[in-house]
């Protein structure tokens, strides 16, 4: 029996002598590290959401019927160059041509090189063809054994590669199943794994950015301002709440990821997400998100209806964020700035209380701050790029002043609202402040915080996400604590 040969990253950096003089390889499935027909449904529903009638109908007709309306779809949209590779396939390629190799590919891609990049279009120089992928395996399999009596190696992934394999006098794979491994061993198959399937798990849990929970503490901020009046019961919801949001803001940045996608692999950072690179596949993704989103609103559903229904508008306006107003420039950063204050609001349902309309006026203003330095980061990452524009956005580098200044102002109406605040505070008995003087203390505090941000992000200092970059930053962090101290003891001490 067989045994398949494990080749680690060392001792692929001289790729393997082939004995063959022709390497076949299944472009859509061995080369690419995701598969272009999911590529090509995601581009056509951002495109047109309404194409998913017609491609509907098509698939009640069959496969091919589908697969042929979808690539009508996306003809002039969809490039096979804009899907990530695997390198080490890419490695053995460049071995092959080296050794005066043959190439033959099969597709069932309609490839138009010229079209493509020239990176993309280095990869087949030298090439004996393209096959037509569509016929069956065991039909390719008797293709190639005819034209290639000599013997030939072939690199495949799926038990749809069995048969080739069987043809093939040198066997290669990538990503294998546990049950295709299985199957090339009982058949006494030789198959050299270049590239071992990884864990689904890591790369999903990536795509959820459980960093990114850290945002949606906002909902204790309702209950933290109503300390005297929190009950035990109360605290309890308060972290279901939480984990509401964390499940449903991790299924929505998983179909953020997935709408765009084609931006983040031209962006100098984000192309490492793994939905982007290739790692997380797009159907275990689509099935990640619904599972989250589901049990998110199914769990807020028995915690409160208001809550619920706050819930689902979050996930109404990350949809349409998603979908297209993330590419219009300043409606982008206001639908940011809301989906913040919507997680306040949704506290404030579950705290039962009526909505402080001081603390979301001050909570937009604020986000929205927040908001505008995330795009100064980013046009600063697109300047060092040499970029004009901001991929899959509505801002070219002309407009970066203006968006300085508004983050700027909006950051200092913030504070202006939350000093009228005070204000109103100390003009009136309140029952949630003993010493509301103390709130002035916070004012200072942020009002510092929020200008030396903007002095970092001028410096090109930031991160890509402020909030993310506070949670680090020792300062931020003292400055956090003492506003929290100061809220603690502006409600239950009495000066």
């Amino acid at each position: 029996m067989g045994e398949s040969v494990n080749k680690n990253d060392a001792q692929l950096r001289s790729p393997p002598h082939l004995g063959s003089a022709v390497l076949s390889i299944d472009l859509d499935h061995a080369l690419l590290r995701t598969n272009p027909m999911h590529e090509r449904l995601f581009i056509a529903l951002k495109a047109q959401p309404l194409v998913v009638l017609p491609l509907t109908m098509a698939l009640l007709r069959g496969r091919e019927h589908f697969r042929e309306a979808l690539v009508r779809a996306t003809d002039a949209s969809f490039r096979i160059s804009s899907c990530p590779r695997e390198p080490k396939v890419e490695h053995l390629v460049d071995g092959a041509r080296q050794q005066g190799k043959t190439i033959e590919w099969l597709s069932r891609e309609p490839l138009r090189l010229d079209d493509e990049e020239p990176e993309f279009k280095r990869i087949f120089e030298g090439n004996a063809g393209i096959l037509d992928a569509a016929e069956s395996s065991e039909a390719r399999a008797d293709e190639l054994r005819q034209r290639h009596p000599e013997g030939f190696a072939h690199v495949g992934t799926r038990a749809a590669d069995l048969p080739l394999w069987r043809a093939a006098s040198e066997r290669y794979g990538v990503n294998l199943t546990e049950s295709v491994r299985r199957q090339a061993q009982r058949e006494g198959l030789g198959i050299v794994e270049i590239v071992h399937r990884k864990a689904i798990l890591p790369g999903l849990l990536r795509s959820m950015r459980p960093h990114q929970w850290l945002k949606n503490m906002l909902v204790f901020v309702p209950f933290a301002l109503s300390l005297g009046q929190i009950h035990k019961i109360q605290a309890a919801v308060a972290v279901l709440a939480f984990l509401c949001l964390c499940l449903l803001t991790s299924g929505t940045y998983l179909i953020n990821d997935l709408f765009d996608v084609e931006a983040d692999r031209r962006h100098p950072r984000k192309r490492t997400r793994p939905i982007a690179s290739g790692e997380v596949r797009i159907p275990i993704a689509v099935a990640a998100s619904f599972l989250l989103i589901a049990t998110a609103l199914c769990l807020a559903g028995a915690l409160s209806r208001p809550f619920a229904l706050a819930l689902a508008c979050y996930l109404l306006i990350t949809l349409a964020y998603s979908f297209r107003l993330k590419r219009m420039a300043m409606l982008d950063v206001l639908v940011i700035a809301s989906l913040f204050t919507l997680r306040i609001l949704a506290g404030m349902l579950l705290v039962g209380e009526k909505p402080s309309h001081w603390l979301l006026m001050f909570s937009i203003f604020f986000f929205l701050s927040l908001a505008f330095m995330k795009r100064e980061v980013e046009f600063n990452v697109m300047h060092q790029a040499g970029r004009r524009s901001l991929q899959g956005r509505g801002y070219g580098l002309d407009d970066r002043l203006y968006v300085m200044c508004c983050g700027l102002s909006s950051g200092m109406a913030g504070i202006v609202i939350f000093s009228l605040f005070i204000t109103e505070t100390l003009d009136k008995t309140s029952a949630n402040y003993g010493s509301p003087v103390l709130l002035w203390g916070i004012m200072a505090l942020l009002s510092y915080w929020i200008l030396r941000m903007w002095l970092l992000t001028s410096r090109g200092l930031m991160n890509d996400d402020p909030i993310l970059f506070a949670a680090r930053d020792r300062t931020s962090m003292l400055l956090g604590a003492a506003s929290a101290i100061l809220i603690v003891c502006a409600q239950i001490v009495r000066l």
